[in-house]
């Protein structure tokens, strides 16, 4: 078509330039607007060939992805119960076991098998990030779950420390909040010696509510900073993996954060320690401790008396 379209069109031009109507430079665009568009033609049918491509790889991907995350989602699934039936037989050969040593291998296996239910554990809520019921979201006290984060870790030996509790409130699931702060905190152990310091803090910054935990421990190099909060990542690949854990905490921390619209952040010197930070949006009706406490006193709109008498 495009060829006809050129002939004809030269054909006529070169009527014209015959019969002295147009020069003879008029000839020469033909076949250049032809080249131009025949270049716009190919460009376009390129683009829209590598628009299908990319659409096509991105579709696949996409379902290989929700594969990988139900096949993970299932299998955590299904070995939690024969982990939790393999932990309480081997619960009961170590209270049975008279031999010492068979006792010491009952615990031995007891300790492989809670790791093997946490892993199972996290990978299920790693998966199931996804979901849309993986937070049940209602207000809830940051300062308060600190605190209860802080109680029971209290036992491990650590410099424990608690910072300020600023009284702020969150939309939060306060589960799923507190698996979080316990996988700071546990990283913050496995980094830390029994005489280093912990620290625990909740603050807010305008209408952020971050959570602190801070420690004295090894640190982290600069190098290893962008990586930690990714799957398996471990700031040491020496550390064993009883010191090390599975690295799949920091990942859980991010997940978690991200879920509530908030982020996760680090600061860290090695050799001097680490601060973690997880930052959420805090409740925008709550009010200063002082408004609240003025608004309780004030006689309700409806002419009821306040709360505060």
């Amino acid at each position: 078509v495009l060829g006809a379209v050129m002939a004809t069109t030269g054909t006529f031009i070169l009527i014209d330039i015959t019969r002295g109507a147009q020069p003879w430079g008029e000839l020469t665009e033909v076949p250049l607007m032809a080249a131009m568009f025949l270049a716009m033609v190919w460009h376009a049918r390129r683009r829209l060939t590598a628009m299908e491509e990319i659409e096509r790889v991105s579709g696949e991907n996409l379902r290989l992805l929700e594969r990988e995350r139900r096949f993970v989602q299932d299998a955590s699934h299904e070995l939690r119960t024969p982990i939790t039936v393999a932990l309480g037989h081997a619960e009961l050969i170590e209270r049975a076991a008279r031999d010492p040593m068979v006792a010491d291998d009952a615990r031995v296996i007891e300790d492989e098998l809670e790791r093997l239910r946490r892993l199972a554990d996290r990978l299920l809520l790693l998966a199931g990030q996804e979901d849309p019921d993986f937070l049940h979201r209602l207000p809830v006290d940051v300062g308060g779950i600190v605190l209860d984060a802080y109680h029971r870790w209290a036992a491990t030996p650590r410099r424990w420390l608690l910072g300020d509790l600023d009284e702020v409130q969150a939309e939060a699931d306060p589960d799923r909040l507190a698996v979080a702060l316990d996988a700071l905190i546990e990283n913050a152990v496995n980094h830390t010696r029994p005489e280093d310091s912990i620290e625990m803090s909740v603050r807010r910054s305008s209408t952020t509510a971050v959570i602190s935990v801070r420690d004295s421990g090894t640190g982290i190099s600069r190098a290893n900073l962008d990586r930690i909060f990714h799957r398996f990542a471990r700031a040491d690949p020496g550390r064993s993996r009883n010191a090390g854990g599975f690295g799949l905490g920091l990942s859980i921390v991010r997940a978690i954060a991200e879920a509530h619209g908030g982020s996760v952040a680090v600061r860290s010197v090695p050799g001097e320690g680490s601060v973690f930070e997880i930052l959420l949006p805090a409740r925008r009706s709550q009010l200063p401790p002082a408004d609240q406490l003025s608004r309780e006193r004030e006689p309700a709109a409806s002419g009821e008396p306040g709360r505060g008498g």
